[in-house]
């Protein structure tokens, strides 16, 4: 119920504009004390987003729960967090068909919002076309952490986490590249959204929608701008 209270006020903000909301992203540099597991090795390779909320389906339905009572009420969409596999994002979609239907059995009101998912390992953007997503978002942050095999937080290896990579920047054109060819949307996010310096490869990459800081978003604007003239 309070999950719900807290997306209702956000579609309600929204006043019509489509809402995207993650689900649970835990693991890796976000731990949750009781939920996350301790002592992994990697945990940026471990158990984390979509993963995570698979080994704890009773706090996964509860989102979904309230995720599906807040589509309702309008135009709200879920990204899935960490998606590998088809599987998954087929497994998720059928967890939320059962709580929406459950819901509606009770005679409350839910529905069944579009689910996107997050291309942050590169297995997926290599294989973009066998993830019927409704939309795509890029998470560049572990993107080019998993490409250049570079933690993001080493400042050792700085020079190899470089977001203008050959190889990243052409698993971002090819999941550009797919999402035009069926129509669906791609979006960047990640701090090379918000990186004005870092657009314009983004734009020649075939991006055309970008998830960006409210502090970055004059800067970026302009970069937007500058890059079409």
């Amino acid at each position: 119920e309070v999950q719900y209270r807290f997306y209702r006020r956000l579609i309600e903000w929204a006043s019509g504009k489509p809402v995207v909301i993650r689900t649970l992203d835990a693991g890796g540099d976000k731990p949750i004390a009781g939920l996350t597991l301790l002592g992994e090795q990697n945990p940026f390779l471990g158990v984390r987003g979509i993963r995570l909320s698979f080994s704890n389906p009773e706090v996964f339905r509860v989102q979904l729960r309230a995720l599906s009572r807040a589509a309702a009420l309008g135009p709200l969409q879920i990204m899935l967090p960490m998606v590998t596999i088809p599987d998954e994002l087929k497994t998720a979609r059928e967890m939320l068909r059962e709580e929406v239907d459950s819901l509606v059995s009770r005679g409350i009101a839910a529905a069944m919002p579009p689910v996107g998912i997050m291309v942050e390992v590169p297995a997926v953007a290599i294989s973009i076309a066998r993830f019927d997503a409704a939309f795509y978002s890029i998470g560049t942050n572990d993107l080019i952490q998993y490409v250049t095999a570079s933690s993001r937080d080493s400042v050792a290896l700085a020079p190899l986490y470089d977001a203008t990579s050959p190889a990243v920047l052409e698993l971002i054109a090819r999941v550009a590249a797919h999402g035009r060819s069926v129509g669906r949307e791609v979006s960047v996010c990640g701090d090379m959204a918000s990186d004005p310096k870092l657009v314009r490869y983004l734009l020649e990459a075939g991006i055309t929608s970008l998830s960006v800081t409210p502090a970055a978003l004059g800067s970026v604007k302009h970069a937007v701008s500058a890059h079409g003239r």
